[in-house]
């Protein structure tokens, strides 16, 4: 029986039925990636107590997975994370696995520091670039960006184990001793129909008579500017003063305060009539139902790690730009890059995927071929690849504790 305990500062929302809810990726089928090689899941994140879980949330328990909270810091300056009980958590956790998995994070970082302490045999999964990250999160963000930064090379570079999500860009920024993949946690699913038909029906819809206005989409949470949402309308702006009429449609989650901040941005730069704030969907075939809207997707990013959004609107046929930051330009041509927050270069690329479309389709023919790779057996033997090096190390490790302990 292999137990493996998950540590990541995602935030956690637990209902008074039990049930617990996240954004995003950890819902409770996105365990399924760790419960393919071990018998049981512990996860470790922030948690609040809410009576209704927040809208359009996944539900993260089930069979086989533990939940497990510190405190909720959402909100809080973020050098104010209460380190001692998060600490005190992780080690009672620790004590009942056979191995640990971190996430790039600060409550990850504890737990990393935490393994070494009690020698686990522990792996690290490495995400963003940390440094960007926080520098793109206010003053308090600019003041912590050193120090995520240098915990983030110093414990992937302790890792005996590190599994990237880019290819080359993360692995160049922060190297690890230890055996490494490059394997994206996006993997598309394209077994239900050719995944020709969505870029078919998109150019049946581009020659349409009468079609004039494209639709450009959006993914990414509102909560901050990382995914440059701020970028897209000073775009928006460039293009309505050459008299290109396109519309902003932006999926993604985002409080009161954020969300008024960005229509009031719209109304101040003359483009409130062309965006559109359609809150957040379940993950899934809702996503890709909103994605098959779309004419034209962007990821205009202040900071990335391999954006998921992007794979699946490449995955559906749709053209693509983006900004130059984390493994944007693994996925994109440089034809379709800008310096992140140049929204001048933005607006030209949009103008030309707006009146170019020979071009538009060359992209979208590209994107969907380069979208094919996350959806074949080659990221599943990278990944079983990984885990089954890590898991033998386990066992190995686990073996020589019982040696030791029985000898004592």
């Amino acid at each position: 029986m292999m137990k493996a305990l998950f540590v990541h500062s995602v935030r956690f929302v637990r209902t008074p039925d039990g049930r617990v809810f996240s954004e995003g990726q950890f819902s409770y089928d996105g365990w399924d990636r760790y419960l393919k090689y071990f018998d049981e899941l512990m996860v470790i994140g922030r948690m609040s107590e809410r009576t209704k879980a927040p809208e359009k949330w996944n539900l993260s328990s089930g069979p086989r997975v533990t939940l497990i909270g510190t405190p909720d810091d959402h909100g809080k300056p973020l050098m104010q994370l209460q380190e001692g009980e998060a600490r005190a958590v992780i080690k009672r956790a620790m004590a009942d696995c056979d191995a640990v998995i971190v996430r790039q994070s600060k409550l990850g970082w504890l737990a990393a520091q935490e393994a070494e302490r009690t020698r686990k045999p522990w792996a690290i999964e490495v995400v963003c670039n940390a440094w960007d990250s926080y520098w793109n999160y206010g003053l308090i963000g600019k003041l912590y960006a050193p120090v995520a930064e240098w915990k983030s090379r110093r414990w992937i570079n302790r890792a005996g184990f590190a599994k990237y999500v880019t290819r080359e860009y993360l692995q160049q920024r922060y190297p690890c001793k230890g055996f490494s993949v490059g394997v994206s946690d996006v993997q598309i699913n394209v077994s239900q129909s050719s995944p020709e038909v969505y870029l078919e029906n998109k150019i049946a819809r581009w020659n349409t008579e009468g079609q004039k206005v494209l639709i450009i989409g959006l993914i990414g949470a509102l909560f901050n500017r990382y995914k440059g949402l701020h970028v897209a309308l000073g775009a928006l702006r460039r293009l309505k003063e050459q008299g290109i009429q396109v519309h902003l449609r932006v999926l993604g989650n985002g409080n009161v305060k954020n969300i008024n901040a960005y229509r009031k941005m719209a109304k101040q730069l003359g483009v409130a009539d062309c965006l559109y704030l359609d809150g957040s969907l379940p993950s899934g075939d809702p996503v890709l139902q909103w994605l098959d809207a779309l004419d034209i997707y962007i990821q205009p990013s202040l900071t990335e790690g391999l954006p998921r959004g992007l794979i699946e609107a490449m995955s559906r046929g749709l053209p693509a730009l983006g900004s130059t930051c984390g493994g944007i330009p693994e996925l994109l041509p440089a034809e379709c890059l800008h310096r992140p927050g140049d929204d001048k270069t933005l607006a030209r690329h949009l103008a030309r995927m707006v009146q170019d479309k020979p071009w538009r389709i060359e992209q979208a023919r590209r994107n969907l071929n380069t979208a094919k790779y996350y959806g074949s057996d080659q990221v599943e033997v990278n990944r079983h690849k990984f885990w089954g090096q890590f898991i033998e190390h386990v066992r190995k490790q686990t073996a020589v504790r019982h040696e030791s302990q029985r000898k004592t």
